[in-house]
């Protein structure tokens, strides 16, 4: 089974999409456009307004606190497209550039089944190579997805996993 099919079976089954059931994804601009070329949705999306600057969450829906892209069977409508507060879960970091190309990164993780049952050392390593990716092709992605965390109130809840200094080259 590829992992992404393990990934949605566990979230599906074992845990119930609890995760889509509480806290807001936070959306960076990329992931505000993402979503918006691939959806029919109109009301897919919430803003908040903290020291003039806009923050960008994935709308609940009315009825629920589900989020707006969860279906009845507990998958996501957008998988493809989700924002990477969601391509990271249960996995989150957060980042200081130390200097160009050298940052500080402060892992922390939410304990869920996919932590259990993938193991938090995959996922972290998993998360660790999209963010590196991310590092050399397009920084600011990063930050503005942990600006939002912080403006949000993301980062609640979230226990400490460990601390590491990085350093992008530009072969990677």
């Amino acid at each position: 089974m590829k992992t992404t099919e393990k990934r949605l079976k566990i979230c599906a089954e074992q845990c119930g999409s609890k995760c889509c059931k509480s806290t807001q994804p936070v959306l960076s601009s990329e992931d505000f456009k993402r979503i918006k070329s691939s959806t029919d949705k109109n009301d897919w999306f919430e803003e908040i307004e903290e020291n003039d600057e806009i923050i960008r969450l994935v709308r609940k829906k009315r009825e629920s606190n589900d989020c707006i892209f969860l279906t009845n069977e507990g998958k996501c409508e957008i998988y493809e497209y989700r924002p990477l507060d969601c391509i990271l879960f249960p996995i989150f970091l957060k980042i200081k550039e130390k200097e160009p190309s050298k940052y500080n990164i402060k892992w922390l993780v939410w304990f869920c089944p996919l932590s259990e049952k993938i193991g938090i050392d995959t996922l972290k390593i998993e998360s660790k190579e999209l963010v590196k990716n991310y590092l050399s092709s397009n920084p600011q992605y990063i930050f503005e997805y942990q600006t939002a965390m912080y403006k949000s109130g993301g980062y609640k809840k979230k226990h400490f996993l460990e601390e590491e200094d990085l350093t992008i080259s530009n072969q990677e």
